[in-house]
């Protein structure tokens, strides 16, 4: 299979080369051919073995898939191209993985917190412009020890990809691709510079984050799916009581409140609207449907009285357990008794 050309993002680093650190390889990179991802996906959750907190690269043709696990959980996604880095919902990281099952490879290993974080980091946000010269560790932390900067390092260096901790413009600690165990890690950053043995001399390609505490948690797939279907049933029951009316108010609360809770722009309108999923964690997705079945609701009872809780129970019946857990309900003003 021939290897993809596309390149990092203002680097002549290939994507296809990248390499990030990892604490234990769990499946030493194949052809995704070869792994049935969404065994791979349910293994991880649901066996003691699995829960690990992870990384799974895709190698794609044009870019580079990063799926993120926490205690086995698939957690959150980023897309690395040539064009740019961006974070993805986990639907459509899973879309672009499943188009391409026979050209793409895969690479699976347990890292720290830490390590998702930063890795994260590098892709959920902008690099912080500091005139960086990359062309030696003694130039590159000289501008970094003037500014006295804290904060996260990426260096990639002949495709290893490295996460370095620097406090008040000194190096503190760092996650690194390919370190010796008997390699100090001040040697270790020299070699980046310089090359090992029969490698070519590397070009660095260096950039400075704001630190992440912690990994975001984003709202899998299957909670997005949930809220879509509660929103449709709560205007499609509040129809049968308000024929032509409470469809045209629902639509009309959602399109409201979009600017204070964008991800409604992802629920709501016709039953099977297609919509992207949103980016976002849990409790972003429960407020915005909250505060839209909450002003919706408060509408109908202008007319209706009382008829909210009954609504809410109906269209929340099957799913009842799944919105509790996530403190649906705890958000609204009526209390339901199942």
């Amino acid at each position: 299979m021939r290897a993809s050309t596309a390149v990092l993002i203002d680097t002549s680093i290939r994507l296809w080369d990248m390499v990030f650190p990892g604490s234990q390889v769990l499946l030493a990179r194949t052809r995704s051919a070869y792994v049935h991802i969404d065994n791979l996906i349910a293994f991880s959750k649901s066996d003691r073995d699995g829960k690990v907190d992870a990384y799974l690269a895709v190698y794609l043709p044009d870019e580079l898939a990063l799926l993120f696990f926490l205690g086995g959980d698939l957690v959150n996604a980023t897309m690395l191209t040539p064009v740019g880095r961006f974070q993805a919902s986990i639907a459509e990281a899973m879309r672009h993985i499943r188009a391409e099952p026979e050209r793409a490879e895969i690479a699976f290993h347990a890292a720290s917190r830490e390590q998702l974080a930063a890795m994260y980091a590098t892709c959920a946000q902008a690099p912080i412009d500091m005139g960086l010269d990359a062309s030696s560790p003694e130039s590159l932390f000289r501008v970094l020890l003037e500014r006295r900067w804290t904060g996260l390092l990426e260096l990639i260096s002949n495709g290893r990809v490295n996460y370095l901790q620097v406090r008040e413009g000194r190096f503190s600690s760092g996650l690194f691709a390919d370190r010796r165990e008997d390699e100090a890690p001040t040697a270790y950053v020299s070699r980046l510079f310089t090359g090992g043995p029969g490698e070519r001399t590397p070009h660095v390609a260096a950039k400075a984050y704001a630190e992440m505490a912690a990994l975001p948690l984003q709202a899998p797939p299957a909670m997005v799916a949930m809220f879509r279907r509660f929103v449709w049933s709560l205007a499609e029951l509040a129809e049968i009581e308000m024929p032509g009316d409470a469809g045209k108010r629902a639509e009309r609360v959602r399109t409201r409140l979009i600017a204070e809770h964008e991800v409604l722009k992802s629920v709501g309108g016709p039953r099977g609207s297609d919509a992207a999923d949103p980016i976002a964690e849990p409790s972003v997705i429960a407020d915005g449907v909250a505060a839209w079945a909450r002003d919706f609701l408060n509408e109908l009872e202008v007319v209706h009285p009382q008829i909210a809780p009954r609504l809410l129970k109906d269209a929340a019946r099957e799913h009842r357990f799944a919105l509790s857990a996530v403190g649906f309900f705890a958000r609204l003003p009526w209390r339901i008794q199942w």
